[in-house]
């Protein structure tokens, strides 16, 4: 972990350079390079069978490349896993949420918790050394809840959410991690257009309230592209345009390959 991204750090908080992943004969990500900027709101989309899902998973360790480099904040993290990368804030989101159906929300948000010195072996006999801090934890957790909007459901089940609670409560356990960055699965996915908007509105507030850095994978772009600040298009394994929300839906490759000629952003 001693590679360094080119570019200014300051205003990069994720690189990939060449990225590579080949399954048999097909290409899923086909030399893909693209920086992503410290505090941004992006979407990342494209056609199904792109390669978004797999680019993802190369960069947060759930698969291995085959070729290129990939830091995040600084750090070349090309060859970590997935537990690793988690512990250095790059967290991924799931389209269907990671949760624990049989424990509630708050219990959920406190799972989330690197460090709790009442597991330790040693210091959990002795009360003294972790009931402030824990305290602390259980102070921390209810901010996070306020953060996502389920402050209120804190006593509920995990099973017992809607949808998209359910994605709320798998952000708000990235953020209880410790995260720096969030690559969100189909946040607003098989949801109602009035939640899917509260879901992207909380997102941004996140990034804005928060400093978290912001990348999600969407399909539905008449609602996502109203909230975020910088779109990638991917076809074919390859990033075929970025920029501007507005330009880039209009860019030729991206009509052709991903929208028709019929689509229009209002």
């Amino acid at each position: 972990m001693n590679g360094v991204a080119e570019g200014n750090m300051d205003d990069v908080i994720l690189e990939t350079k060449n990225l590579t992943k080949r399954f048999g004969e097909l290409i899923a990500v086909d030399n893909v390079s693209v920086k992503v900027k410290r505090g941004s709101f992006s979407v990342l989309f494209g056609p199904n069978g792109a390669g978004k899902t797999t680019w993802v998973n190369i960069i947060t360790g759930y698969l291995k490349k085959d070729g290129g480099k990939v830091w995040f904040d600084g750090m070349d993290i090309s060859g970590l896993s997935a537990a690793e990368t988690y512990k250095l804030g790059l967290a991924r989101s799931f389209q269907i949420p990671r949760i624990f159906p049989r424990l509630t929300v708050l219990e959920n948000i406190l799972m989330a918790e690197n460090s709790d010195p009442g597991e330790s072996f040693l210091k959990a006999p002795v009360r003294f050394f972790w009931k402030k801090i824990e305290e602390e934890t259980v102070e921390r957790a209810f901010k996070i809840l306020k953060i996502v909007g389920l402050e209120d459901h804190w006593d509920m089940l995990g099973g017992e959410l809607s949808g998209g609670d359910a994605k709320l409560l798998d952000v708000g356990k990235a953020l209880m991690s410790g995260a720096k960055m969030l690559l969100i699965d189909e946040p607003i996915a098989g949801v109602s257009p009035s939640l899917a908007h509260m879901i992207l509105q909380r997102l941004r507030g996140i990034r804005e309230t928060q400093g978290v850095t912001v990348l999600i994978i969407e399909h539905r772009l008449d609602i996502a592209l109203k909230y975020v600040d910088y779109a990638y298009a991917m076809a074919g394994g390859r990033i075929i345009a970025e920029g501007e929300p507005d330009e880039v839906i209009k860019a030729p490759e991206v009509v052709e390959s991903y929208i028709g000629e019929k689509y229009r952003i209002r």
